[in-house]
């Protein structure tokens, strides 16, 4: 697992938002006051003019760059979402072209696309909590996939719906490689790299004000780092849809009638 994700997955999301932004917080809040000991104001007040403007234009691009990442994580974590909504849609209509075949083979094929079933909530979900897939679901598909290579149909309709079903195979195997790789894949560490050197920097200049009231600057200081801290637990917990506080549900398979 990557750092990201072991902090969604060891930390409860309490303790990790009291340390992914009440650490960053107080380390913000300490080292105004020690740049205020160090910098004199006299020293901050010449340099406004240049100071102002430029923090303006930093924050600026930086919050761009920030939503742009925001909402790119978003739209990742909802693609994911409607993925397993189409994956089961497959599973149950493959369960349902299975009826299409005669005994024993129909009922070999839906016990087995039942276990997969069942393996997947219940095994899988929980692999993929550390980015990893079911060997028992891996091995269940497997076998569904052999079940209709041994198929033999008698008849037109038969062969239709053997077409058909190995389409439906096919999709469910694709949906769920995406679904194992979505489990494990968070931000590249450029990205990662430019969002935390850009907050760094933004709170950086922001001590550079020369605000006669210090409790007031304090304020101001604590709430932007906080606010940009909390985008970062927001990432972090879209980004690993499977794992951490805000997760997925299976209850789009759950919700499939198998009988």
């Amino acid at each position: 697992m990557s750092l990201e994700q072991s902090l969604c997955f060891y930390l409860p999301p309490p303790i990790m938002f009291a340390c992914c932004v009440g650490g960053p917080m107080l380390l913000a809040l300490l080292g105004l006051c020690i740049f205020r000991k160090i910098v004199p104001l006299s020293f901050l007040k010449q340099n406004h003019d240049v100071t102002g403007p430029f923090f303006s234009t930093l924050g600026t691009v930086y919050g761009i760059f920030l939503a742009f990442v925001c909402s790119s994580t978003w739209q990742a974590f909802s693609s994911t979402s409607n993925n397993l909504v189409q994956e089961a849609r497959y599973l149950g209509d493959l369960y349902f072209a299975a009826k299409a075949f005669p005994q024993p083979q129909q009922k070999e094929l839906q016990q087995i696309i039942r276990n997969y079933r069942d393996s997947l909530v219940n095994d899988e979900w929980k692999t993929m909590q550390k980015g990893e897939a079911s060997p028992k679901s891996a091995e269940l598909l497997h076998q569904l996939g052999i079940a209709y290579l041994h198929i033999k149909p008698g008849t037109d309709s038969e062969k239709e719906f053997l077409h058909v079903s190995v389409q439906y195979l096919t999709q469910i195997a694709n949906l769920r490689a995406s679904r194992i790789d979505d489990s494990s894949s968070g931000l590249l560490p450029i990205i990662w790299l430019v969002v935390l050197l850009g907050a760094a920097a933004t709170i950086g200049f922001s001590f550079f004000f020369e605000a006669q009231n210090f409790r007031l600057q304090s304020v101001m200081t604590v709430l932007l780092i906080g606010v940009i801290c909390m985008t970062f637990v927001m990432i972090i917990d879209l980004d690993f849809p499977f794992t951490g506080g805000t997760t997925i549900s299976p209850e789009p398979l759950q919700r499939l009638e198998m009988k």
